[in-house]
């Protein structure tokens, strides 16, 4: 068994790509399924996904919807022994020539341009090379040009799926040349012919070179062809006649999936060779099936795979320094290498630390590299996916070491409505816009007024900006202070005008104490009450009526409780009103009014 060469293998791939239209990898950043920030969150951060862009499928409409999933592409081969002469390949039909014509001199019915000097003009090319034609035969064509015209005023290029060909011209006199070249890999190559520095008309042309149509002698069957599952392995078989001679069996498969491993082996006589095939995610899969350069009957087959997607992030490997961190400003580099088996992916790369880290990533024959530069020293972390599920041993914490770069709130601005003014019980936003040459930070909020909000939410947006939103519950101005590395950014402090109602919910306010009990004369008593956020703005208002004026004190524990003091001077009994709010607006917290029973000490 002898495998395909990795240039023959590349230039295959890199062929079935093109006929698709498609890259095999994007690198730019894009948001990946991440764990979200939590709700306060400085850190600066980048993120790419790494994953095969579909080609966009064009709409009536003028928009365009990307397909759901990119074609991955699989080539495999197996050398099979000579057993006989080469097989017979089914020619396809010719196309009708038309009768030849005596060759005209073309400069007498196409003079020259007055408009740039010596540039050929009634140039023609013309022959089987600038049509399609299968592979194995010479593309041969022919150019008339005005006569006079030199050999070495004509140049001609052709290039393929694997680069540049060679080209042969042969000189028939009178401006006439004869062109051949024979090309070695089937798809699309780009034939340009310039005549003294200027393409001719129609050139580059385009030349389709195909595979023969198909062979005879062999034959591929069996459930693998026609429907398969992404939990157990697909099989055919190929099955050849006697006296097949010597050629290579080569499948290609393009779907959803990479479907490895692939395997196939030779079977009883010989004569089959059984393929297997593991798809991973579900979908259509076109699998080309050729002995030699020709299609086996019926290939590509079209076999439709249902099932879940089968990625697992244990058969996906990394190494590299750049795992372990190193130097600020410095090139950074690990590699992330999907074993067999390991699904489709994608594989999504996110950072976290003191910068915002630039992250690449390139597809190369050994697996992805991803490398990283961060600008300011500190710990940093890397989040690794493969498709939904995220890599073991993530996240990868690194220590990026270097000097500290210089601070510099002038190079951050905050916009939007929320930095001026806003409603009550309304989210008010406003944006942080921070520079890349700003520094490490971090960006810390604080904001002052009749009922400061809590809590200040801060997201990174992981695109050079912040946002920064507050939900206030009392109306007021408000100072909005925001610092950069501990420094306040232009226009810090914002004073911001909150309108509206206050909002308020005194009955998600408890009291607690063994003054609710009871208590004795000239005792001190206390209650606690137990505030929150969901209450809105106070004050605490208490209020206590009875057979005699007690004394009352209330103090804040400045830990979102508040100690209510009670000394009654006689015994009987007595009524602690303790309410929540202005004069006008203050509503009772729960459970009051306290009815308190003083006895004689």
């Amino acid at each position: 068994m002898a495998g395909i060469s990795a240039a023959d293998m590349q230039a295959e791939t890199e062929k079935l790509l093109a006929d698709l239209g498609q890259v095999a990898v994007s690198t730019g950043p894009s948001k990946p399924a991440a764990p979200p920030p939590p709700p306060v969150r400085t850190d600066a951060s980048s993120s790419v996904v790494i994953q095969y862009k579909a080609k966009k499928r064009e709409q009536t409409d003028g928009q365009s919807t990307p397909q759901s999933r990119q074609t991955h592409v699989t080539s495999y081969s197996l050398q099979v022994k000579n057993r006989g002469p080469p097989p017979a390949v089914a020619p396809k039909p010719k196309k009708p020539q038309p009768p030849k014509e005596e060759v005209k001199n073309l400069a007498e019915e196409f003079p020259r341009s007055g408009s740039i000097s010596g540039a050929p003009v009634g140039l023609v090319a013309y022959g089987p090379g600038l049509d399609s034609f299968e592979i194995g035969s010479v593309g041969k064509f022919q150019v008339s040009c005005p006569q006079g015209t030199r050999e070495r005023d004509l140049d001609v290029r052709v290039l393929g799926p694997t680069g540049s060909k060679s080209v042969e011209i042969e000189s028939l006199g009178n401006g006439q040349f004869s062109v051949s070249y024979n090309p070695s890999t089937a798809g699309e190559h780009t034939v340009h012919v310039i005549v003294k520095g200027e393409a001719i008309p129609g050139s580059p042309f385009t030349v389709n070179v195909q595979y023969a149509s198909f062979t005879d002698k062999c034959k591929a069957e069996g459930d693998g062809l026609k429907k398969g599952t992404t939990d157990k392995p697909c099989v055919f078989r190929v099955r050849c006649e006697d006296g097949v001679a010597a050629a290579r069996l080569r499948v290609h498969i393009l779907g959803p999936s990479k479907a490895e491993p692939v395997e196939m082996e030779e079977e009883g006589d010989e004569r089959t060779i059984k393929v297997t095939y593991h798809p991973s995610a579900p979908g259509d899969y076109s699998l080309r099936v050729l002995w030699g350069d020709a299609h086996v009957p019926g290939s590509p087959f079209t076999v439709p795979v249902s099932g879940d997607i089968k990625n697992d992030p244990y058969k996906v490997e990394i190494s590299g320094d750049g795992i372990n961190g190193g130097e600020t400003n410095a090139q950074l580099s690990y590699l992330v290498r999907p074993l067999v088996g390991s699904g489709p992916g994608p594989l999504s790369v996110r950072m976290t630390g003191p910068s915002k880290p630039t992250i690449q990533a390139e597809e190369k024959e050994e697996g992805i590299n991803i490398t990283y530069s961060c600008l300011d020293p500190g710990e940093y972390c890397i989040y690794l996916k493969w498709g939904e599920y995220e890599l073991p041993n993530c996240p990868y914490m690194v220590r990026i070491t270097g000097e500290q770069r210089e601070v510099s709130p002038t190079k951050c601005r905050a916009e939007g409505r929320g930095i001026r003014e806003g409603n009550v019980g309304e989210t008010c936003k406003f944006k942080v816009l921070v520079e890349d040459d700003a520094g490490p930070g971090p960006l810390n909020v604080s904001i002052k007024g009749p009922h400061p909000p809590k809590p200040i939410e801060i997201s990174n947006n992981e695109d050079g900006s912040m946002d920064v939103c507050y939900n206030p519950k009392a109306p007021g101005d408000y100072s909005i202070s925001v610092l950069w590395g501990g420094k306040d950014i232009p226009g810090s402090p914002f004073v911001a005008k909150v309108t509206g109602a206050a909002v308020r919910h005194a009955k998600k306010i408890t009291a607690t104490g063994n003054l609710l009990k009871g208590s004795t004369t000239l005792q001190l008593g206390t209650v606690t009450v137990h505030t929150c956020e969901e209450a809105g703005p106070g004050p605490l208002r208490a209020l206590c009526e009875g057979v005699a004026k007690p004394e009352l004190s209330l103090t804040n524990n400045n830990d979102g409780t508040i100690l209510v003091s009670f000394c009654a001077p006689e015994p009987g009994k007595y009524k602690l009103h303790l309410k929540w709010g202005a004069d006008e607006e203050a509503d009772h917290i729960s459970g009051s009014p306290f009815e308190i029973e003083v006895k004689d000490e």
